[in-house]
């Protein structure tokens, strides 16, 4: 009896906050026409004004009370025009519905984590409508991603694509849409890839741990039969001639904050293809198809020959973890041989994995003429 009162009550409840939810939604009314640059602006100091603390806490002295309204307290403003005050009560109505209709989600949302929803797809179709409203995104996002598939992931891949949308509400979107997939992603980047087309060298494929990564990827002990395997595999990289666009594009961003709202579109794919093609050997064609076609669905960039642009890229990765390996073996001859420095300079001079090749030269220059003299030539052409 007490577990079936229960499940009554969270029915009730679950059916409460949707209607309630369903109504502020209907009755969102965006900004009007009215509203210019210096009406928000002024809209945003009598709001500041508003907020700023007029009682004095106590333990205060009236010296520091009154630097602290000094600093806080915002200019005054010009008296308001009745036509303002209506305007601006109007905004601050719409506001507070829609702070309750947030509320609303972050409750459904709760529900979600702890029992569960009787009607996902009511909540996802809400939730879908709120971030099409371009307001707080991520409280409609945070619902469609906890309720998963099939709802919650395919109003996410309707909003993903959707061009109305402001772009940083997307980029929200596809964040969560990539970790939502990501299990299913990464299962397929572990599946055996026999049969499959490789498009890395076979000099490659054996080599490395891992690509794309933060770090060296390239975990082998520093000795002359692995410092010759490094080296067939720098010769079966670098490109036969220089590259249009330098290769990899520069790191605007670290591996630590991925959910910049600046990042552009190629770290997404790079996300992608660590996923579905997590080692060298599993760099295929096959693959590779299925990372464009996921990236398809999330609205990224797919034009042109998208497999050899990205396989140039994976190997230009790879080639500078490979002069990483070398720097970390540069007090030792190993590190230095002639053939070292000649493709790094190569690589600076094609400009494919440059960064990690003049870096290379860099730390070797101290104990390697060779280096030196490389560093001189490539400034003296403006490579540098």
């Amino acid at each position: 009896m007490v577990v079936a009162r229960m499940r009554k009550r969270g029915i009730m409840g679950e059916r409460s906050d949707l209607e309630a939810l369903k109504a502020a939604l209907d009755a969102y009314e965006a900004p009007s026409a009215e509203w210019t640059d210096e009406l928000w602006e002024l809209y945003g100091r009598t709001e500041a004004e508003e907020h700023v603390l007029r009682v004095k806490p106590d333990g205060w002295t009236d010296e520091l009370w009154e630097q602290y309204r000094s600093t806080e307290v915002p200019e005054p403003h010009p008296p308001l025009t009745p036509e303002q005050k209506h305007l601006f009560a109007r905004e601050r109505e719409r506001e507070r519905r829609m702070s309750e209709a947030q509320h609303l989600l972050e409750a459904l949302n709760k529900r979600r984590e702890e029992a569960g929803l009787l009607a996902p797809e009511a909540a996802a179709a809400l939730a879908e409508r709120w971030v099409r409203m371009n307001l707080y995104a991520f409280a409609g996002v945070r619902l469609l991603y906890g309720l998963g598939a099939p709802h919650g992931e395919a109003a996410l891949l309707r909003l993903v694509v959707d061009d109305t949308l402001d772009r940083a509400d997307r980029q929200v979107v596809r964040e969560w849409l990539i970790l939502l997939r990501r299990p299913r992603n990464q299962a397929l980047g572990r599946q055996p890839q026999e049969g499959e087309t490789p498009l890395l060298p076979p000099e490659v494929r054996g080599l490395a741990d891992a690509w794309g990564t933060e770090g060296p990827g390239v975990r082998i002990a520093m000795n002359r039969d692995n410092a010759a395997a490094v080296r067939a595999a720098l010769v079966a990289l670098l490109p036969p001639r220089r590259l249009a666009v330098p290769e990899p594009p520069p790191e605007m961003v670290s591996a630590g904050s991925e959910d910049s709202e600046e990042r552009p579109d190629w770290v997404d794919v790079r996300i992608l293809l660590r996923d579905l093609m997590p080692h060298p050997r599993t760099v295929t064609r096959e693959r590779m198809a299925e990372v464009r076609r996921e990236a398809a669905r999330m609205g990224m960039e797919t034009d042109g020959d998208f497999a050899e642009r990205w396989t140039t890229r994976i190997g230009a990765w790879l080639a500078g973890s490979l002069f990483s390996w070398l720097c970390t073996g540069r007090v030792e001859r190993v590190g230095l041989a002639p053939w070292a420095v000649e493709l790094a300079e190569q690589c600076v001079l094609r400009g494919f994995a440059a960064e990690e090749a003049e870096r290379f030269l860099d730390l070797s220059a101290d104990i390697d003429p060779r280096s030196v003299a490389v560093l001189g030539r490539l400034k003296e052409s403006g490579a540098i």
